[in-house]
Formats: C-alpha cells, structure tokens, sequence
C-alpha cells in the first residue's frame, strides 16, 4: 500500500442499520461524522480519519466500518 491509499481511508455507514444513536459522533476526535435530518449518520471527509475505529466499537447496531 502507498502512502496515497494509506491516505485514502473509508468510513462507511450502512443506513439500513444505522438508529441514529450519535455514539459514533459523540466519540469522533476527528469530527468528521454526524446525525442527518434523515436520523442517519453521515460522514464529512473519511480521508481525515485517525483509523482508531472507536466509532466501530462504540456502535450498538455495527453499522459503521472503517477501512
């Protein structure tokens, strides 16, 4: 992997198991997810992710992956 992959990191959210709980967010040091007006989470920049994957962890439904 070269250091422009290694920059491109990958959160994604599946909306379909997604409850809209803001764990994620509340845990974020980055900043970079938040709760839509549809109840979802969203993410901003997924390139500015440390890859600490606590929003993995701290989501109840396993809705989050980072990769």
């Amino acid at each position: 992997m070269d250091k422009e992959e290694a920059q491109e990191t990958v959160v994604t959210i599946d909306e379909n198991l997604c409850i809209g709980c803001g764990d994620c967010v509340n845990l974020c040091p980055q900043q970079i997810l938040y709760i839509g007006e549809d109840d979802v989470c969203h993410v901003t920049d997924s390139r500015r992710c440390d890859r600490l994957r606590g929003c993995e962890r701290a989501c109840p439904t396993e809705a989050i992956q980072v990769i």
